[in-house]
């Protein structure tokens, strides 16, 4: 790939993965009208669904990764170190959540409530491509076309 479609693909690839994160970290911060439940309903549900030890501090820890991390994706700011990051982060979520017990699909369409891991698993899989990548030369962390994993390894 020419470098100008690898600086491209890079670019489109960090923007639209970090505005995923984000809109659900803010989700989770203010709630409607972004996807999800607002602190409160966040923190109960890592409370009394997922039985999470102090979900008050682990609700806030989580929508800081997702809001922080995504609006830093946006920018191209510490890219690649987020991508691991975020990568880990949607692990955790697979595993905690209940999302890899319950099949790929993220639709059970018999049981509204069992969410498989297909997202999760693309949402890895572009993160670790932003991680072994770097930002890509569009970015205010920008290479200038180099990758960033290369410092990191």
């Amino acid at each position: 790939m020419k470098g100008n479609n690898a600086a491209l693909g890079l670019f489109i690839l960090r923007v639209v993965v970090g505005v995923v994160f984000l809109m659900h970290g803010l989700g989770k911060l203010i709630g409607p009208p972004f996807p999800g439940p607002g602190m409160a309903g966040w923190s109960g549900m890592l409370r009394d669904v997922l039985h999470f030890p102090m979900p008050g501090l682990m609700a806030w820890v989580g929508m800081l990764i997702e809001a922080g991390g995504g609006l830093a994706l946006i920018l191209g700011v510490a890219a690649a170190p987020l991508g691991w990051l975020l990568a880990l982060y949607m692990v955790i979520a697979g595993v905690t959540g209940g999302h890899f017990a319950a099949g790929f699909d993220v639709f059970h369409f018999g049981d509204p409530m069992r969410r498989g891991y297909e997202y999760n698993l693309t949402l890895i899989a572009a993160s670790l491509c932003i991680a072994f990548g770097g930002p890509g030369s569009w970015a205010l962390g920008g290479s200038k076309g180099r990758s960033d994993s290369s410092r990191m390894m």
